[in-house]
C-alpha cells in the first residue's frame, strides 16, 4: 500500500472509527474503552446488515435447489461446459448468487484493516491528535482497561496487549459460527472432497484466530469475539425466519 493509499485510508475510514470509538469511550457510563469496542462492533454490524442479510438468504436459496443442482451435475458429469451452462440457468431462473457470500467479507475487509490499525497504534495518548477538532468533550488520555469499573480483583483486562482468555473466547465463538455456516450451507452428495474441506475449516478456522489473538492486542480479539456473536444472532434470525416462510409455503 503505497503512502497515499494508507493517507486516503485514514481519512476515510481509520480517522472516523477512531472517532466515533472515542465518543463511546467519552460518552458511555465507565468509560469503558472494551464496552466502547462492543458497541462499536454493533453499530458496525447494523451497517453491514442489509448485504449480509441478502448473502444468508441467498445461501437458503441455494439449498433450497441443491437437489436440482446436484441433478444436473448428475446428468452433464462429463461435460463440465454444459453442466456450468445448465447450472447458470438454475442460478438465474431462481435469482440465486452463487458468489454472493463473498460480497460481506470483501465489504468488511476494510473495515477491519483499519480497526487493526486502530487497536494496533492507536490506543495511546498520542493518537488524540486525530480527533476532530469539533470532538465535544477532548479527552486527555486513553485508559485500556477493560471491565476496570467492576473493581474485581484479577478480572481486569488490559486491551493494549494480548489475552489468551479473550483469544480463546473469539475462538469459541468462531468455532459456534463455523458450526452454524456448515450446517446451513449445502455440501452435494457423495462430494467428499468439499465436505472434508468444511470438516477442517470448521475446526482449523476456530484455531487460527486463537493463535492470532493471543499475538494481538486484546482490543482485536474482543472486536472479534463480538462482531462473531452479532453474526450468529443474525444468522439465526434469518435462518428462523426462512423457516417459517417455508412452512407456511
Amino acid at each position: 500500500m503505497t503512502l497515499n493509499e494508507k493517507a486516503l485510508m485514514t481519512q476515510i475510514l481509520y480517522q472516523p472509527l477512531f472517532n466515533i470509538l472515542m465518543l463511546f469511550y467519552v460518552y458511555l457510563p465507565g468509560h469503558d474503552l472494551g464496552v466502547a469496542i462492543i458497541v462499536l462492533t454493533l453499530i458496525i454490524r447494523l451497517a453491514l446488515a442489509p448485504s449480509y442479510v441478502q448473502t444468508l438468504r441467498a445461501q437458503q436459496e441455494l439449498k433450497r435447489i441443491q437437489p436440482e443442482i446436484d441433478e444436473i451435475r448428475k446428468l452433464h458429469k462429463d461435460d463440465q461446459a454444459k453442466q456450468s451452462e445448465a447450472l447458470m440457468k438454475v442460478y438465474q431462473a431462481n435469482k440465486v448468487n452463487p458468489f454472493s457470500s463473498c460480497l460481506p467479507m470483501l465489504i468488511q475487509l476494510p473495515i477491519l484493516y483499519a480497526l487493526y490499525r486502530v487497536f494496533m497504534a492507536g490506543l495511546n495518548t498520542d493518537s488524540l491528535k486525530l480527533l476532530y477538532a469539533w470532538f465535544p468533550q477532548m479527552p486527555t488520555e486513553i485508559n485500556t482497561a477493560f471491565l476496570h469499573w467492576l473493581h474485581v480483583p484479577g478480572l481486569e483486562i488490559n486491551l493494549a496487549h494480548p489475552n489468551i482468555y479473550l483469544a480463546v473466547l473469539a475462538g469459541v465463538f468462531q468455532l459456534a459460527q463455523s458450526w452454524l455456516m456448515m450446517k446451513s450451507n449445502p455440501t452435494a452428495p457423495g462430494n467428499g472432497t468439499m465436505k472434508l474441506i468444511n470438516m477442517q475449516m470448521t475446526y482449523l478456522f476456530p484455531i487460527v484466530t486463537v493463535f492470532i489473538g493471543m499475538s494481538l492486542p486484546a482490543a482485536l480479539a474482543l472486536y472479534w469475539a463480538a462482531t462473531t456473536v452479532f453474526t450468529v444472532i443474525q444468522q439465526v434470525i434469518v435462518m428462523k425466519q426462512f423457516k417459517n416462510k417455508e412452512t407456511k409455503q
